[in-house]
């Protein structure tokens, strides 16, 4: 359930960037694809940590949190793991036209 966004979105890209080429031409074309792959950003944002019971509320007191995620081991393995699957993920719309 995870990894199936970008299946998804490869099938439903594949006969899209064809049509946003002929339509906008590629600048036009890359300009719509970020601006969708912009709202990710947004998603993005909503992966934080969940509040642990009996801990009040506010800042945490070990720091700022980019800080204390780039040492946190777990969220260190995942953001290595998908550098390496998009370093080496084969997307047929990208290379398509």
């Amino acid at each position: 359930l995870v990894v199936s966004g970008a299946s998804v979105s490869g099938l439903a890209l594949g006969p899209l960037v064809p049509l946003l080429l002929d339509t906008y031409g590629w600048r036009g074309a890359l300009l719509l694809l970020a601006a969708i792959s912009f709202n990710l950003v947004a998603a993005g944002a909503l992966l934080r940590p969940l509040p642990v019971p009996n801990q009040p509320l506010g800042p945490p007191k070990d720091g700022p949190g980019l800080g204390r995620l780039l040492r946190h081991g777990p969220f260190l393995r995942y953001a290595l793991a998908f550098v390496l699957v998009d370093a080496g993920y084969y997307v047929p719309f990208v290379h398509g036209e």
